[in-house]
């Protein structure tokens, strides 16, 4: 016996062991995020160590790892694609695409050029007395450089201030050519790297201003031959022409804005900067000594012209590291986003590959299904459909010891070929093939399900067959008579031609309206779709004999014949299980078909009763066979379809006279 007061606090002890778990786990968010910091330190740290700029690892350089991790080898794969020195993919479409890709951060580069220029232009001012040509030169250059500037601000101020949408455009054609340029600018590469040029040449020009008037005056003198020449400068005026480390001070800016641009190519930027650092070393030594010599130095023991050359050289150092980090830093970005993509598309293939082979194994719409939920074990998905055509294939004295497995996927391709033209608005679905037999249906489309369950509802909460229903039959002796229904609830039997056989005569038929025999004949579209279906299959299987078999089976006149059984009425369609899922069809129909299959004559399509009244609604000949032992129905009436000799049509419908009464 069970204590009650002790099953109660085991039952408390667990509950309070769950609500402490849960605490704990509330609780842990906080060593979560440090046990994720942590990661992403370790992360960076490891891209650090990748970086050029770095310390050369001599361990590594001496010593190569046996078993390197994956970062190793993630970090051995980046550094053979890209070159040491100029920091350039070795792939050359990796480094054109890279150039090519927009410059979102162009407009703020402008934005501080512009504000580097004005700056240089008041030192300028500052320094040095302006002579007219010199404020033409500049009220020139300022105008282009506030040009881009405005340009390149155009759009995003447009969005920013003018634009209810980030997806509308303006209106106004200078708005609009204002809008496409600021956009065209930030994404070509020429005409960002024709703007950088512009950009550095005004630098330059304006630091060439202060120095350009210290060779000769503006007056002339007559020398020894008559001639008129200009009056040179006293050692003392081209001392005093400029101050040096002004314009050291200019040239840094220079050079530190020569890199700024992120998206221009960074041995453009170097290059850039290296040839104005030499030029202006060169000017430094050869042309201006005598002012640089008498400038103040850095040091007592350095001369004066020197400690500008260092202090030259040192920024260019300086800045060239920065970029080339900078640079690094977007060569592994941009690396990372082609393996992002490279990933993403590798995803999208797999996607597609398995909705192959979804669409391969299910209906389209069910495959659609399974794509975009994710099911649950356990849970059923199925649709109930009020008329659905089910027809099974048989290829007869075909064996597969014999012939081999290759001529019965060259037949089954066959019928595939058949069947993709029958995937339009009443489809034809291949639901599976067993042996020799080939199994389709059609009407198995959703939008004339009267039931679709998705599986939001367990499995053991749902019926496999909530509203099956079984054909109704009336007992007349010891023999069964299929009874069908039709239109407005009464019934019809194909008595009449029956009676021609056994004797039994009927003189009328229920009358229906225009419009159920309108309803009722869009319904049983189905059935003569299958029916069209099936006779094609006939006529593949006729042609695949005459191109393949000649030789085979020599004497035998139903060689590789094709035996077939339609049915339609009430089914289910749907997947069960949890692994490996097939779509399947259950029902009245379905059993009937497969009877009508293993019943009938090879070379024939043989229907049931109910099926041979709808098809005759279409005008296609339905001939009685007679009585037909069906397991599980006992001797019921079938028919076969009448067909030409070579499979091209069905034959009309003829409907049999009445004998008079006698």
């Amino acid at each position: 016996m069970h204590d009650p007061r002790r099953v109660q606090r085991e039952r408390q002890a667990k509950k309070l062991s769950e609500a402490s778990k849960s605490n704990f786990m509330y609780n842990s968010t906080l060593q979560q995020y440090n046990q994720v910091r942590n990661q992403a330190k370790l992360e960076m740290c490891r891209e650090l160590d990748k970086m050029p700029i770095g310390r050369i690892q001599i361990t590594k350089v001496c010593r190569r790892s046996t078993n390197p991790t994956q970062d190793e080898i993630e970090e051995e794969t980046f550094r053979r694609n890209i070159s040491s020195f100029c920091l350039l993919f070795r792939i050359r479409n990796w480094e054109l695409q890279y150039i090519k890709e927009p410059d979102v951060m162009f407009k703020y580069s402008i934005a501080l050029a512009w504000f580097v220029y004005i700056c240089l232009l008041t030192i300028q001012l500052l320094s040095k007395d302006a002579k007219y040509h010199y404020w033409i030169i500049d009220g020139i250059t300022i105008c282009l450089l506030t040009s881009l500037l405005i340009i390149s601000w155009y759009k995003k101020l447009w969005i920013m201030y003018v634009s209810d949408t980030e997806q509308s455009r303006p209106q106004a054609k200078l708005s609009i050519f204002l809008y496409r340029m600021s956009d065209y600018m930030q994404g070509n590469i020429v005409l960002r790297i024709v703007v950088y040029f512009l950009i550095i040449a005004s630098y330059c020009a304006v630091a060439a201003m202060q120095v350009i008037d210290c060779s000769v005056r503006d007056d002339v003198v007559e020398d020894d031959n008559g001639l008129m020449k200009p009056m040179p400068f006293t050692f003392e005026e081209r001392v005093n022409c400029f101050h040096p480390w002004i314009l050291t001070n200019c040239m840094t800016l220079v050079i530190g804005t020569s890199f700024l641009f992120t998206r221009i190519p960074f041995i453009v930027k170097t290059s850039v900067a290296v040839v104005i650092t030499v030029t202006y070393a060169i000017l430094v030594v050869v042309e201006f000594d005598y002012i640089y010599a008498s400038s103040p130095s850095t040091n007592v023991n350095l001369n004066a012209e020197y400690s500008h050359i260092l202090f030259i050289f040192i920024t260019l150092g300086i800045f060239h590291l920065m970029e080339r980090q900078t640079e690094f830093i977007a060569k592994v970005d941009y690396n990372w986003k082609r393996q992002l993509l490279q990933k993403q598309d590798d995803a999208l293939i797999t996607n597609g590959t398995i909705k192959v082979l979804l669409v391969n194994i299910l209906p389209s719409h069910v495959a659609e299904f399974y794509l975009s939920m994710q099911q649950q074990q356990n849970e059923l998905y199925y649709e109930e459909y009020d008329n659905v055509a089910v027809m099974f294939a048989s290829i007869k004295n075909f064996d597969t010891d014999k012939i081999g497995l290759r001529v019965l996927n060259e037949i089954i391709c066959d019928f595939d070929d058949v069947l993709n033209k029958y995937s339009h608005s009443l489809r034809v679905e291949k639901i599976k093939v067993a042996n020799w037999t080939y199994m389709a249906a059609c009407g198995l489309d959703v939008t004339r399900s009267e039931q679709v369950n998705a599986p939001q509802v367990k499995f053991r909460n749902v019926s496999l067959m909530p509203n099956g229903r079984r054909s109704q039959y009336r007992t007349s002796g010891s023999e069964q008579v299929q009874r069908v229904p039709y239109g407005n609830g009464s019934t019809i039997a194909l008595d009449l031609e029956r009676g021609q056989y056994e004797g039994n005569v009927i003189n009328s038929t229920p009358r229906m309206s225009k419009e159920d025999i309108a309803n009722e004949k869009s319904n049983d579209e189905v059935i003569k779709v299958m029916a069209n279906f099936a006779l094609d299959l006939m006529r593949a299987m006729r042609r695949f004999n005459a191109e393949n078999m000649q030789s085979e089976y020599e004497g035998s006149t139903d060689y590789g014949m094709l035996r077939i059984g339609i049915s339609h009425g009430r089914a289910m369609a749907g997947v069960v299980g949890i692994s490996k899922p097939h779509y399947d069809i259950w029902g009245n129909p379905v059993n009937m078909a497969s009877r009508m299959d293993s019943t009938g004559i090879p070379g024939k399509i043989q229907v049931t009763e109910n099926t041979a009244l709808k098809l005759r609604n279409f005008n296609i000949q339905c001939n009685y066979r007679g009585k037909t032992f069906v397991k599980g129905r006992g001797n019921i009436p079938t028919y076969v379809l009448g067909t030409d000799d070579e499979y091209e049509g069905f034959l009309p419908h003829q409907a049999p006279e009445a004998p008079e009464p006698t």
